[in-house]
């Protein structure tokens, strides 16, 4: 803050800058920017992180939560069937075998032995109909072979 009629000019504080030489009024870090330095522009803030209005630096997305861009102000939570352990990448499928039926997570779930996910992304583990076997979470249900037991998870061997 450089006041007309004064022998010193007095430095902005934290979050603020100066656009140029000569300014009466220090400028207040825009948000989606970080100010660190008053004599310099401000920086957008990184990938995997947020900047509000005025801040010195930019403060990391928290758990569960992501930005791949630049420059923003607020961070996406992770959907269900999704996780992200990483706030600077995009959110990662569950894989085959796994489900997430929550918001935020940072990994999913193993699917239960008589369920299946035989594709990725899903929130919800699917529970293996009557009269099929699901020998593997991560495959579709095999339909029992005939003589056998319907409406069991494992079919009877003999």
């Amino acid at each position: 803050n450089a006041l007309h009629g004064q022998t010193v000019c007095i430095p902005c504080s934290d979050g603020e800058y100066s656009a140029y030489s000569g300014a009466i009024v220090c400028d207040i870090c825009p948000i989606g920017s970080y100010c660190d330095k008053a004599d310099e522009p401000p920086k957008p803030c990184s990938a995997g992180s947020y900047c509000l209005e005025g801040q010195t630096t930019g403060t990391p997305c928290p758990t569960g939560y992501q930005t791949t861009l630049t420059g923003q102000s607020y961070c996406r939570i992770c959907s269900p069937g999704s996780y992200c352990p990483n706030p600077a990448d995009n959110p990662i499928l569950c894989p085959p075998g796994y489900a997430n039926n929550k918001h935020g997570r940072v990994e999913c779930d193993l699917c239960p032995s008589g369920s299946y996910a035989d594709v990725a992304g899903l929130a919800y583990c699917i529970t293996c109909p009557p009269g099929y076997i699901c020998p593997n979470t991560r495959s579709a249900p095999v339909s029992c072979p005939l003589n056998k037991a319907r409406g069991q998870v494992v079919c009877p061997t003999s």
